[in-house]
């Protein structure tokens, strides 16, 4: 499974590229039924001196998931979004099983 990554006000990055299919591989581990994503890597202003904002759409259990974080740096965003979004995939994968 792979994401849909787009970026604004940003280069492409082969780095957050493989960290968001990493993380996306992981959460496989909870949710067996996640279906598209797509994230969206973006830079605030201009000069490349702005906080970065990543958003996290995501299908799991049925459920349309969106979380956007932003922070100074790309990687922290990227792992708090994510770190979000297992939550809820996790909260979703349990409620299924108890019914």
């Amino acid at each position: 499974m792979t994401a849909q990554i787009v970026f604004h006000g940003i280069n492409r990055s082969a780095a957050v590229e493989a960290a968001v299919n990493e993380k996306l591989e992981g959460l496989a581990k909870f949710d067996n039924q996640i279906g598209p994503c797509k994230v969206t890597v973006t830079q605030e202003g201009h000069q490349t001196m702005g906080p970065f904002t990543i958003r996290v759409d995501l299908v799991a259990s049925g459920r349309n998931l969106i979380v956007t974080r932003t922070n100074q740096d790309v990687m922290a965003a990227l792992t708090e979004s994510f770190d979000t979004i297992r939550r809820s995939v996790v909260e979703e994968a349990d409620k299924r099983r108890q019914h």
